[in-house]
């Protein structure tokens, strides 16, 4: 954070700009002037939103440079001083900077990081903040290197699965725009022949045509519209909309589960091996899960657990999991061997998530391909129907 700081100096006001983690923290910094008059703090606005994919390979290239450099036994402050003094992008100096004035003024890692939470990533955060106040921040960051490959990993899958379909998609409107715009005006004429025998399908395209030439400053704006009212109501109704994405539709709903299940097991793993007890595990690793709807079964649990009911129990009462799921927890229970449960059952929602991935993938190029097959075909005999009559209606 920058502070513009306003101060006297032998009869003189001055301005003095300085960083510092917060403003707590600006009080160590050696720059400091006397006769502080006022200090205020220079609002800046984040652009971290606009490059957000390429802010999840910077930041997990950032980690992979610090898990290196902790397994050479270096020391976490050791490391973070290479790092400052090696090239590093804006972003990421900034971060070790904030980093630094934080362990050497003893302030919390995640309230000095708290300006780039959307940069870096709540998982990130939680898990510097787990490593270095339980004292294993080497095997704290090994772990979140392993998240973040695995995050950019299923991203760059999901992104190849989503790519034919977007150019199958993409391709159809182009070729669409392409009739309407030069091909349908040349045929208008010849089609107005025929009168009362123009086919259907003929009709429908010339009158999609005309709707779209009359008001498509309209349609514009209501489609605009649209998505502004569809993101309102989202957020306004959040709980109901993540309970939706989660357990209603069909394959895509199988394949989120999966995915949020991996994390999360994988996240309750790696807690737990810091020796912190499970409803630490579990308050904090809900706060990497973006859907409300299984926070909400996860604050459940924890309070199941707090009233004393096993943890397998609590789980099972928020009909959220597989039965296989509920048997590996009461296998844990009874052994107390959490650890290596506790990762078996990530490793089983990983292998469910790339299989799910696929089978989403399979189902979901055909049905796009029958479709553009279906539009593709409504335009050839839109066009083709009328020349065939009017051929007959010449002879």
């Amino acid at each position: 954070m920058k502070f513009s700081i306003k101060y006297q100096k032998k009869g003189k006001i001055h301005r003095q700009i300085l960083e510092a983690a917060d403003l707590k923290s600006l009080k160590n910094v050696k720059e400091l002037p006397l006769n502080i008059i006022s200090i205020n703090e220079i609002k800046s606005f984040d652009f971290t939103f606009l490059s957000h994919r390429n802010s999840k390979k910077e930041v997990y290239e950032f980690f992979v440079q610090l898990d290196m450099m902790l397994g050479a036994n270096l020391t976490f402050s050791e490391s973070i001083e290479l790092l400052l003094d090696s090239k590093q992008e804006k972003k990421i100096e900034n971060i070790l900077i904030l980093i630094k004035n934080s362990l050497s003024s003893s302030l919390p890692i995640d309230k000095a990081l708290s300006k780039y939470k959307t940069y870096l990533g709540k998982t990130s955060i939680l898990f510097l903040k787990l490593g270095l106040e339980n004292g294993n921040i080497k095997d704290s960051v090994h772990s979140l290197t392993e998240i973040l490959s695995e995050d950019i990993s299923s991203s760059d899958k999901l992104n190849e699965v989503m790519r034919y379909p977007l150019i199958l998609i993409i391709s159809l409107c182009i070729s669409i725009g392409m009739i309407f715009t030069y091909v349908l005006p040349n045929f208008e004429f010849m089609f107005t022949l025929l009168k009362d025998d123009i086919p259907f399908s003929t009709y429908l395209l010339i009158r999609i045509k005309n709707i779209l030439d009359d008001y498509w400053i309209l349609i514009i704006l209501g489609f605009i519209l649209n998505i502004g009212g569809f993101y309102i109501l989202i957020q306004k109704y959040r709980l109901v909309f993540d309970k939706f994405l989660l357990l209603n539709v069909p394959i895509f709903s199988k394949m989120i589960q999966n995915y949020y299940f991996y994390r999360l097991f994988l996240s309750f793993s790696i807690i737990v091996k810091s020796k912190y007890q499970f409803q630490i595990a579990i308050s904090n690793s809900k706060n990497i899960v973006n859907n409300l709807y299984v926070k909400e079964k996860l604050n459940q649990v924890l309070l199941n657990i707090k009233n004393g009911i096993s943890i397998a129990e609590s789980f099972e009462k928020s009909f959220l999991f597989d039965q296989v799921t509920m048997k590996l927890l009461n296998t844990a229970d009874k052994t107390n061997n959490y650890e290596e449960v506790l990762s078996d059952i990530s490793m089983r929602y990983k292998k469910q998530f790339h299989k799910s991935l696929k089978n989403f993938s399979s189902t979901l190029e055909p049905i796009l391909i029958l479709l553009i097959a279906g539009v593709v075909l409504w335009l050839i005999l839109a066009i083709m129907l009328p020349i065939w009559n009017l051929g007959a209606v010449i002879n």
